[in-house]
This record gives structure tokens, C-alpha cells and sequence, in this order.
């Protein structure tokens, strides 16, 4: 069954007749002073942590999830979309659509760290079976408020560090603090979560971390905070740091220990190898003709490690996010059941450039991107050039094939395949329910080659898509191995930062603004791609919704380059 993840809703007995009806104390919900009191309880409130991992809480879902903000900034995707589409192209261009535009992504990370701190402060109360039952649940607390302001700090740099439940209006923390208190929960996570090998007990705690996850997460962290901030070592709350010793250590503890894996076939990661003949009586060419087969998501894969998982409940009387709306955005526009490429929003075409730079001999290449007018996709009836596909922009021919519906045909429909493995309705906007992986193995090797500058794990990477070894290690190699191996999984923005370092942002500005002057065709019309304008002064960061900074009565400030009258509206 497809691991759901849910909000769950509290609800507890009745208490009983109150003496006096002036009795205030609520009768048939519990609320947080009575809540938090038996590991039941301190699991439900863990679920509804996770659920912000998912969750809208308000306006664009596009502008909710880091994940595909990041895509759409780094310089392997344009922002596509329709004519009056503008937030993708906003988000390409890096300009604003309105002065709230990411106020979604602000709330829902707050909500979700307020609810890691009511855990965290009421982690004590419990009388707990065993000390790993507790630890199993502080440390996915742990796990998901330092991810949440790990989130938080490359989106928006830096931010407000509330570590507590009461009401407070504070500041903007200084990097160096928030990046102490994400390293500071790690470890500690790392340190309270019982040990586990991949097999039974990972497979049904499938979207939860466990100490390997928190091990790879922290050694993300190390590279992100120190490429940027331009240091060695990573802070911790209680002084001393995470060295980079230490992080090298817990990574080879996960590599070697933790049961996680490259699977054999990298094409096989991804859903479009389902559509083959003996899922689809109308099979994908490509995946047909190389032999493809998925492994899907049940725990055959070893090579996912923390992953969002979305749930058969998603309609419109609840909320649509409980399914994949990301690979909803991604899907191709006015193409509803015509082939194995499902219908979407047409958000993210691919940059022309990463085709031309990626190597014939890399499998991985079209094994990522769809050209719609290669013979051995199959996908000719795409009509490049004459069907406008509803008004589609940023039109290239080139579309990222990871993270997208897919459709099988059976008994003569086209259906996205979640209808047959999921049981879910047949609904182009709905019936998406493929995992967006956040943590993957071949990540963890990259990672492990990068720190240690060594061979050994990349060429791991390397030789599952039948790569010759590389001889010597260089930092070159490893930016190009990340490139095609991590390819449109949410990395590349926060990977050009880092590399570059906050004092050099003009490195990123040259590479971002690569991308005007390529080929595109908008609505129909050939042009050229224009108007992503990076501006160094920025930090790279996103603008604090206005609205937050109004609401402080002049504690937050607004980011450089983001304030009232300076930031670029698109128009």
C-alpha cells in the first residue's frame, strides 16, 4: 500500500459533566496541556510535523515547496507556464510577483516548527517503554525542525529562530546561529535514534528519518554552510563545531552500515520505466526499447532515503496537496491522455544548454530529459513548433522526465499509472502520486567524494551508468558528476551558491544569466529567452513576505535587495 502521511485529527472522549457550568476546561478535544501524554499521543503529533512537509497552508501551492523554487532558479530550467503564468517565470527571472509572494513557504515552515517545538517541550511527560521509543521520536523532531530551518535559511537566508511555543516577536538570528541550532539538533538526533539496518523496520517507516537520513542531512548542511559562509568548521549551540572529520565519519557509518544502496539501474529510479508492455498496451518507446522496469516505491528501492510521500485522499473537498501537485506543474500543457507523457501546467522547460553540455555517452542524459523530437522517445505526435499547446512559454523541445506524470494505457484508456497501483481516480490534476526523494544514496557518495576528495565514491556513481573511473579527483569532475547524477532533484541553485561562496556571487550571476539568448518559442512565436536578472546583492535569497515585516512593527527587516520600492516586480 502507498504509505500515507496525514494530518491526524485529535479527538478524545468525553470527559464527563462538568460541577459548574462556569467550567472552562474543553469536554471533547484534548488540547496542549493535556495533550502530550503517551507515546500514542507524541506520534500523532510527530504526523502532523510531517504533514508540513507536504502541506499549502495558503496561495500558490508553486510558491509553498523549496523543492521546485529552486528548480526553477537554478539555470537547467526555465520558468514555462502558460501566458498568464507569471509566478514561474517571476521565480526564473528572479523577480517578484507581489509582495507576498512566498508567504505560503514562510507559514508553513513556522507552523511546522511550532509543532516540533510542542514535541520537543513536552518530550519528557510520556511514560516511555524504552529509551529507543523515545529516541525514535525525538530524533525525527529534531530531524524535521533542523530541516525546516535548513529549508528556511537557503530560501530566505536568515531568519527569526524561535525555539519555543509562547508568542514572541523576534529578530532575524545571524547565520552562524541558525546554522548552530540545525547542526546542534542533527547531532543530537543522530546520537538519541536507536540504530537500524535497511530491511523490515525501514521499510514501514518509509518518509521518516532515522539516523542514516540525519547523518546525510547534516553532512548537506556542513557543505552548504561552509561553501557559502566561507568557513571550516560547522557551529554548534553549545560551542565547539562539526568538523569536517566528523561529518566524513558519519557519512562512511552510513555507506557501510545503514543497508542503503545504488540500485543497478539508474533509469529504473524513475516512474517512466513502468510504462513498458507489461503495464501499457501502448508502451513509452524509450523505456521499451532499453529494457526498463521500475522499481517503484515499497522499499525494493535502497537507493531512496527520505522521501515526500503523498496519499490516495487528495480531492478538492480536502486539499489537492495531499497528492503530487509538483509533478502536476511539470506535466506538458493541452496533452491529456495522448501517450505515455502526462498532462500539467508546462512549468520547467529544460535549458537547451544542459542538453548541449551533457555527453552522448552519459546514459543519465536521456535517461533525465526528454527531446520530443528524438525518433527513440516516441514522442513525436508532441508536435514541436505547431501545436502551441495551450499557450505554452518558454517553449525548448527539452522536458525533465523525473518527476512528471506518467501515463500507461490499459483496456484502451490512458491513465497516469497511480490508477492501477494505487487505486486512485482517474483525475490529470489529482492522480499524481509519485515520492519527490529529498535524500538520495548517490548523494551520500557525491557528498562522501567531495569531503574527502577521493575517487572511491564517485566512482561508484560513475560506474553504474557504465562511466570509466576517474583517475585523480578534482573539484571539477565532482561539479559535472553532480550536475548530470542529481539533475532536476532540487540541489543545483543551492550547489552554484555554495561553490561559489557569498563574496563571489558574480560567478552565479555569469552562470544564471546564461540562459537569456537561448532559442525558445512563446505562444507560438520563436524568440529568445530573456529577463532573468540575478542580483548579487541578494544573497542569492528569496524577499520575506512584506506582510511579516509590517506584522514585527520594524523587527524584520526585509532583505537587501527586496525592499518596498526596489524589488523587481515581472511584469
Amino acid at each position: 500500500m502507498k504509505n500515507i502521511i496525514l494530518a491526524i485529527l485529535i479527538t478524545a472522549f468525553l470527559a464527563g459533566c462538568s460541577e459548574s457550568f462556569l467550567d472552562t476546561s474543553p469536554l471533547t478535544e484534548k488540547t496542549n496541556t493535556d495533550f502530550y501524554q503517551t507515546p500514542t499521543d507524541m506520534e500523532q503529533a510527530l504526523t502532523a510535523a510531517y504533514v508540513t512537509l507536504v502541506s499549502a497552508p495558503e496561495g500558490s501551492i508553486l510558491n509553498c515547496y523549496p523543492f521546485v523554487i529552486s528548480e526553477l532558479m537554478s539555470d537547467e530550467r526555465f520558468g514555462g507556464g502558460g501566458d498568464n503564468d507569471r509566478t514561474p517565470r517571476a521565480i526564473d527571472d528572479f523577480k517578484i510577483d507581489g509582495s507576498d509572494m512566498f508567504a505560503g513557504a514562510w507559514t508553513r515552515y513556522y507552523r511546522g516548527i511550532f509543532r516540533c517545538n510542542m514535541l520537543l517541550e513536552n518530550i519528557d511527560k510520556p511514560a516511555w517503554d524504552s529509551d529507543a521509543q523515545k529516541g525514535k521520536i525525538e530524533g525525527q523532531a529534531r530531524f524535521l525542525r533542523a530541516l525546516f530551518y535548513f529549508d528556511m535559511a537557503r530560501l530566505f537566508g536568515e531568519v527569526p529562530l524561535i525555539l519555543e511555543t509562547k508568542p514572541q516577536n523576534l529578530p532575524k538570528a545571524p547565520a552562524a546561529e541558525i546554522y548552530a541550532q540545525i547542526a546542534s539538533d542533527l547531532k543530537s538526533a543522530i546520537e538519541v535514534f536507536p540504530p537500524v539496518t535497511y530491511g523490515t523496520a525501514i521499510y514501514y517507516d518509509m518518509g521518516r528519518a532515522n539516523r542514516w537520513i540525519a547523518q546525510a542531512l547534516i553532512a548537506r548542511v556542513f557543505l552548504f554552510y561552509t561553501g557559502y559562509y566561507e568557513t571550516a568548521d560547522l557551529p554548534l549551540v553549545e560551542g565547539g563545531s562539526v568538523t569536517k572529520p566528523e561529518v566524513v565519519t558519519w557519512l562512511e557509518e552510513c555507506i557501510n552500515s545503514s543497508g542503503y544502496n545504488l540500485m543497478p539501474e539508474f533509469r529504473n529510479l524513475w516512474p517512466y520505466s513502468i510504462a513498458n508492455s507489461t503495464y501499457s498496451e501502448e508502451p513509452y518507446k524509450y523505456a521499451e526499447d532499453n529494457g526498463l522496469n521500475w522499481y517503484q516505491e515499497e522499499g525494493a528501492n535502497k537507493e531512496s532515503m527520505f522521501m515526500l510521500k503523498f496519499s490516495t485522499f487528495a480531492d478538492w473537498g480536502t486539499s489537492i496537496y495531499y497528492s503530487n501537485q509538483m509533478n502536476l506543474f511539470f506535466g506538458w500543457r493541452a496533452y491529456s491522455y495522448k501517450g505515455s507523457m502526462g498532462e500539467g501546467w508546462g512549468m520547467g522547460t529544460v535549458n537547451k544548454n544542459l542538453w548541449d553540455a551533457w555527453p552522448d555517452a552519459d546514459l543519465r542524459k536521456r535517461g533525465s530529459i526528454c527531446r520530443v523530437d528524438d525518433p527513440a522517445e516516441g514522442t513525436s505526435n508532441y508536435d514541436l513548433g505547431v501545436d502551441f499547446h495551450d499557450k505554452q512559454m518558454d517553449e525548448t523541445g527539452f522536458w525533465q522526465k523525473k518527476y512528471r506524470p506518467i501515463n500507461v494505457k490499459k483496456n484502451d484508456e490512458w491513465h497516469n499509472y497511480s490508477v492501477d497501483f494505487y487505486s486512485v481516480t482517474r483525475d490529470m490534476q489529482l492522480d499524481n502520486m509519485q515520492d519527490i526523494v529529498l535524500i538520495r544514496f548517490a548523494d551520500v557518495l557525491l557528498m562522501h567524494s567531495e569531503l574527502t576528495e577521493t575517487t572511491t565514491s564517485i566512482n561508484k556513481v560513475r560506474e553504474r551508468v557504465g562511466l570509466n573511473p576517474l583517475v585523480a579527483y578534482s573539484l571539477d569532475s565532482l561539479k559535472l558528476e553532480r550536475r548530470f547524477e542529481l539533475a532536476f532533484e532540487g540541489e543545483r541553485y543551492y550547489d552554484l551558491l555554495r561553490w561559489a561562496g557569498k563574496s563571489n556571487l558574480a560567478q552565479v550571476k555569469i552562470i544564471l544569466e546564461s540562459q537569456n539568448g537561448v532559442a525558445i518559442i512563446n505562444n507560438g512565436v520563436a524568440t529568445t529567452k530573456t529577463g532573468t536578472l540575478f542580483r548579487p546583492e541578494t544573497g542569492g535569497f528569496l524577499q520575506i513576505p512584506n506582510r511579516e515585516v509590517q506584522l514585527s512593527e520594524g523587527v524584520l527587516v526585509q532583505n537587501p535587495g527586496w525592499e518596498e520600492g526596489v524589488a523587481p516586480y515581472y511584469k
